[in-house]
């Protein structure tokens, strides 16, 4: 097999969508996605090719583009692990010489920690996780536009929209993959035309995407030796299945991985889902719907592959559909989920990397930051915590006075607050407050879950529905008080999307 390694390093700020949405809140993907250096290589070499050659490039799946994700010099990220777990509450991160390590001993591999626990343990979710113990999470940032009519020079109406892009200084590594039967020639000139500088991503136009890529030297992950009959495969990419009849499909099966013979373990599997659509930017339209498994979940098979070559084959080529766009990769018996605690590497010596910053948009902002004196994300989490136990207090107190007991569901559900941190994702400052509670109020009093009783503090006072209660306590400028002017917009919308998720995550059934 012929690979060569790939840096990539933003220059610009660099928007790859989650989704090709184009109502909602846009969200970026947290790694540079293997179709676009698909595409940014076919842009060079495709029309210089006849169609069969083209095909073998570009379509066939013997010449693959990896995702790029984060790169350090030293260490690869690879997608967090679905099956590690950490105790709810517990330290299970410590900052070290400027990064983030997580604590090995306080991670917890489900994988070989299957019995029943009297710890409510949680899942570790997002972000990079290297060898060497770092966990990163690229940083990102949301940015809101609009368009300009052409006709005036002024903006449009109701034509506001945002990009969530990838902060310009952060290093990304991907791998280029080609079969034997490649042509190394072939091969050479497609690295050619990636290396230098390219521009990837959505709105390449204006002032996004340009990155500059260079060839790099890094050695391969290696397939570990499977232990007591089994095999553990940790996708590094989204995998996309298909059934017999071409049909996409969520649930995977031995013999979608050329491991027949085998049978999985669904206890010890993790699996998430995604769906999205591609844009193809070379025929102006969207390819077909791709329903995928997410990277990093994990899947546990036992039993003897029929092929003794086909793990192997498996670690190598990757398995599903979208090969060619980085899709299918996978890692087999990878040593970081061998152990019921994960082992590290030793952290390379050097000075770390220093995180990117966000660059301000404005002087004004930079000026009216430096002045700050307190960080205004503390006084949040502060308000979140104190919040939280008004609000459990205060169903506590509606439970006591209407006689319901802590077994029955009572109050709003876990998805309706779910729901009310979605709506403070989407929007910022007061129009989170007005959207709640006014215009076509999402909280109201008339609403199930939101029209319990609560008592007041005041004997001679009746008790007041807890969409009221929620109003009067949520009120923006309550939140705000204490924060600087240049933060208050964003200081409210991450208190209510945190104190909404701290609530949903409280809720076993549909109580609190």
């Amino acid at each position: 097999m012929k690979r060569q390694a790939l840096c990539i390093e933003l220059l610009e700020d660099c928007v790859f969508s989650a989704s090709t949405a184009t109502e909602g809140g846009h969200e970026s993907l947290d790694r540079i996605p293997g179709a676009a250096l698909l595409g940014a290589a076919a842009s060079r070499r495709y029309d210089a090719l006849d169609r069969r050659d083209a095909y073998t490039l570009f379509h066939s799946g013997k010449l693959r583009f990896s995702d790029a994700t984060p790169w350090d010099g030293h260490a690869i990220g690879w997608p967090t692990p679905l099956c590690w777990h950490y105790e709810k509450l517990a330290d299970y991160k410590e900052e070290d010489r400027g990064a983030t390590r997580l604590i090995a001993g306080n991670i917890i591999n489900r994988l070989h920690d299957t019995g029943e626990q009297q710890r409510q343990l949680k899942q570790l979710r997002g972000g990079y996780i290297h060898a060497d113990g770092r966990h990163t999470t690229p940083a990102r940032e949301l940015r809101l536009k609009t368009a300009i009519a052409p006709e005036t020079g002024r903006a449009e109406e109701a034509q506001l929209f945002g990009y969530d892009a990838l902060l310009r200084g952060q290093r990304f590594v991907a791998f280029v993959e080609a079969d034997n039967d490649i042509d190394q020639a072939r091969f050479d000139e497609i690295i050619d035309a990636l290396t230098g500088e390219q521009l990837l991503g959505r709105s390449r136009s204006a002032e996004y995407g340009r990155c500059a890529i260079t060839a790099v030297e890094l050695d391969p992950t290696q397939a570990g030796n499977a232990n007591n009959g089994e095999l553990i495969l940790w996708l590094l990419s989204d995998l996309a299945l298909a059934d017999a009849f071409g049909n996409p499909k969520t649930e995977p099966a031995p013999e979608d991985f050329g491991l027949g013979g085998c049978q999985i373990d669904w206890s010890r599997t993790f699996l998430r889902t995604r769906r999205y659509s591609p844009w193809n930017s070379a025929r102006q339209g969207y390819d077909s719907e791709r329903l995928v498994v997410q990277a990093g979940s994990v899947i546990v098979l036992s039993g003897k592959p029929d092929d003794a070559d086909a793990a192997q084959r498996l670690h190598e080529n990757g398995a599903g559909l979208h090969r060619e766009a980085g899709l299918g990769r996978i890692w087999v018996n990878p040593p970081l989920l061998a152990t019921k605690h994960p082992q590290f590497d030793k952290p390379a010596s050097g000075a770390p990397e220093k995180e990117v910053e966000k660059p301000a948009n404005d002087p004004l902002i930079q000026w009216l930051e430096s002045r700050a004196d307190i960080d205004w994300r503390e006084i949040i989490e502060g308000l979140v915590r104190d919040y939280l136990k008004k609000y459990q207090n205060a169903i506590s107190a509606s439970r006591r006075f209407n006689g319901i007991t802590e077994d029955l569901a009572y109050g709003p559900s876990r998805a309706q607050w779910a729901e009310v941190g979605n709506i403070a994702r989407n929007r910022t400052g007061k129009a989170i407050f007005y959207r709640l509670f006014c215009d076509n109020a999402y909280i109201k009093p008339e609403g199930e879950g939101w029209n319990i009783e609560i008592p007041t503090n005041q004997a001679d006072q009746p008790p007041c529905k807890l969409a009221d209660w929620l109003e009067e306590q949520l009120m923006f400028t309550t939140i705000t008080h204490d924060i600087p002017d240049a933060h208050k917009n964003r200081a409210y919308a991450l208190f209510i999307r945190s104190l909404a998720d701290r609530i949903a995550d409280a809720i076993e059934t549909r109580g609190a």
